[in-house]
């Protein structure tokens, strides 16, 4: 039966570890312990280097989640800016439960705070794809699926909440997603 994976992506208004994030960063400690709980969740990247929460870099190894990238979104000058980048992937076992995550409990308050902790952004902070139950996504996989639904709009090999496709491919009905 295949699985929904979801990879996130935005880029921070400074350093993480900056005193201007500590709120993010606490925010965010709170939260990843409560994905175990929750209705749908399979696993997330982090798990296989939870050394580097917070603090993963470009080239550093996952093991089957692959080695960590950064979208094109992430150029040169923003990594001058000192502002960095945070990236999440993870499995769940459908859109609704990846929704009610996202949109529910802590994340969703954590959200209704994003403008003040991430740069506004000029592409889709998620995307969403079917994968076999055998297959984990690798942030690689990420990275280029969002690519092209920034540069493609939703597709059933990338999609959002409120343009999803089935695991055969075929547009679903659009979900009332909360606002964000």
């Amino acid at each position: 039966m295949a699985r929904i994976a979801l990879y996130t992506f935005g880029i921070l208004k400074g350093a993480y570890q900056s005193e201007a994030l500590t709120e993010f960063a606490g925010m965010a400690r709170m939260i990843f312990p409560t994905l175990g709980g929750a209705d749908g969740f399979i696993a997330h990247a982090g798990e296989a280097r939870p050394d580097l929460l917070g603090r993963a870099g470009p080239g550093e190894d996952f093991g089957a989640w692959g080695v960590y990238v950064a979208p094109r979104f992430f150029d040169a000058n923003w990594k001058a800016s000192g502002a960095s980048m945070v990236q999440t992937l993870s499995l769940w076992r459908d859109c609704e439960a990846a929704r009610c995550f996202s949109y529910g409990g802590l994340h969703r308050d954590a959200l209704k705070r994003r403008s003040a902790w991430f740069q506004r952004p000029q592409w889709p902070g998620y995307v969403l794809w079917w994968v076999p139950e055998d297959v984990v996504p690798t942030w690689s996989d990420g990275v280029r699926r969002l690519e092209i639904l920034a540069d493609a709009g939703p597709t059933a090999s990338g999609f959002s909440f409120a343009r999803a496709f089935d695991e055969s491919g075929r547009p679903e009905l659009a979900k009332q997603v909360a606002a964000h």
